[in-house]
């Protein structure tokens, strides 16, 4: 992983220390629920993650695409390459969690920076042997297309009785 992503420690904000429920700020923890998504808080000059990265709870191992800036609670880690966006984020983070899957990380033995730093993940590659980003993003689009028009689909049917 740490050929093509840099793998970093976020900076740990305490929750007694935030004015939460309040502000445009959203506060990633380890929770593996709503995106690891704790709280939202006020901007009270943090120190913000950038957008477009993949946050990462060590002790659940649970990864989350991340498309605004944020702050995150004790023993957070995100993965950022300039390629990611909202497709290519959403592809990693299914394939991260895929590779990790039956791994035995967790509470004990959590999947820190540097575990996750030496580990090999399979990505698709271009004929250079280098991450197929466009492959990624046109995957995701064409499946996030699929699955609208089924909603659709749904709703106008839905409309018709």
């Amino acid at each position: 992983m740490g050929e093509n992503f840099t793998i970093t420690n976020s900076k740990p904000y305490h929750k007694n220390n935030l004015k939460l429920g309040k502000g445009k700020i959203p506060y990633i923890t380890r929770t593996s629920f709503s995106n690891g998504l704790e709280d939202i808080v006020e901007n009270e000059n943090f120190s913000l993650n950038p957008k477009d990265t993949i946050s990462l709870g060590a002790e659940n191992a649970d990864f989350f695409y991340q498309g605004i800036e944020y702050i995150t609670g004790n023993k957070m880690y995100y993965l950022g390459n300039e390629r990611i966006n909202r497709y290519i984020g959403l592809f990693i983070t299914q394939t991260l969690r895929k590779s990790i899957e039956n791994c035995g990380f967790g509470y004990g033995k959590g999947l820190t920076g540097t575990r996750l730093h030496n580990r090999k993940v399979l990505l698709p590659i271009d004929s250079n042997g280098n991450p197929h980003w466009e492959f990624m993003e046109s995957f995701m689009r064409e499946l996030e297309s699929k699955h609208l028009k089924a909603i659709l689909a749904y709703y106008q049917q839905k409309q018709v009785r």
